[in-house]
């Protein structure tokens, strides 16, 4: 099926923008943009605020990206807050497309009615289209498990971010995306809560939207008529069985084995509505390693500017040698 227009593209707990920084680099046979994002919805202001300069500059890229763009990336002085407020100004429509399109808002907290709103007047008529995004990972990590647990009066079940998912579920429950991407930490596949793993229970809820959000105490509110008995198939994109087929590891994507310089292993399901059938997605290929030098060794070498004092190597090398000596540790 081709598409005359770029197909819809929300983002949910968005981050600075990672996933739809891919599928906005995603172009059709003719050159066109394959995707095009309607909606970003993210919580923390500084993820926020690339999110919103990513939007901005992908409003720009459909003609030449002006030297006034880059010149606030590349100055320091003044604010950040008035450089940013001096590029908007000169591209005033292309600043408010932007900041229509990335919402500084807390799923889970953010009013229902308001977010369906936003979702609704994002999609307009459109029923093929794609949701991506990922809660929050904090409470799934390995990492995230191990400081909870040392933390006295921490109980899993009154941990909000555990359950954050079902923001994700209301959205595909809603307004029925065509497909979706939901993406997380390996650290998913063994977390629990009550005793079941979450894994699982998210699988599950993904399969049946509706009903996840029935047992939750939750309700539907349609965008437009459907069956609330519609369903998902969740798919790997690495192995070419279903979920019910298959060990639960084969969700898990190894960047290295795919083209990309660093070793970073994430679950991701894909999410197709029952309707698309006998729709069969391809997987990902198999991809030669690719070392961190071949993609960085060209960028410009840079040194953190946090000490605000001379950037030279005399500087920094008796930075080094102070701190080893405020230690009592001897270099080498």
């Amino acid at each position: 099926m081709m598409f005359a227009e770029p197909i819809p593209v929300i983002d949910l707990f968005a981050g600075p923008g990672g996933l739809n920084e891919g599928f906005s680099c995603v172009h059709r046979p003719d050159g066109q943009d394959a995707f095009q994002v309607r909606l970003s919805i993210e919580r923390d202001f500084h993820a926020h605020r690339t999110l919103e300069l990513r939007s901005f500059f992908r409003k720009l890229r459909s003609g030449r990206v002006p030297e006034a763009y880059y010149d606030y990336l590349r100055r320091s002085e003044p604010s950040e807050e008035i450089r940013r407020n001096e590029l908007f100004g000169k591209y005033p429509d292309e600043a408010a497309q932007a900041r229509e399109e990335a919402w500084l808002a807390e799923l889970g907290r953010e009013e229902p009615r308001r977010v369906h709103e936003r979702l609704s007047h994002a999609l307009g008529r459109t029923t093929d289209w794609v949701l991506i995004g990922g809660p929050p990972c904090q409470a799934y990590s390995l990492v995230g498990r191990s400081r909870n647990r040392g933390k006295p009066n921490y109980v899993p079940e009154d941990d909000e971010r555990q359950t954050l998912y079902l923001e994700y579920i209301q959205v595909v429950a809603d307004h029925l995306p065509a497909v979706f991407v939901m993406e997380n930490v390996k650290g998913l596949l063994s977390a629990t809560l009550n005793d079941q793993r979450i894994f699982q229970r998210i699988v599950e809820d993904l399969h049946f939207p509706a009903k996840a959000l029935e047992r939750a105490g939750r309700t539907v509110t349609p965008r437009r008529r459907h069956h609330l008995s519609s369903r998902y198939r969740i798919v790997s994109l690495v192995d070419r069985a279903l979920f019910e087929e298959h060990d639960v590891r084969r969700f898990v994507v190894r960047m290295e084995e795919h083209g990309i310089p660093q070793a970073r292993h994430r679950v991701i399901l894909l999410g197709l509505r029952e309707d698309l059938q006998p729709a069969k997605p391809g997987i990902l290929r198999i991809e030669s390693p690719v070392f961190a030098s071949r993609v960085i060794d060209q960028l410009p070498r840079l040194r953190s500017g946090l000490s605000h004092g001379d950037d030279t190597f005399e500087a920094w090398a008796g930075t080094i040698l102070s701190v080893f000596e405020r230690a009592n540790l001897q270099p080498g």
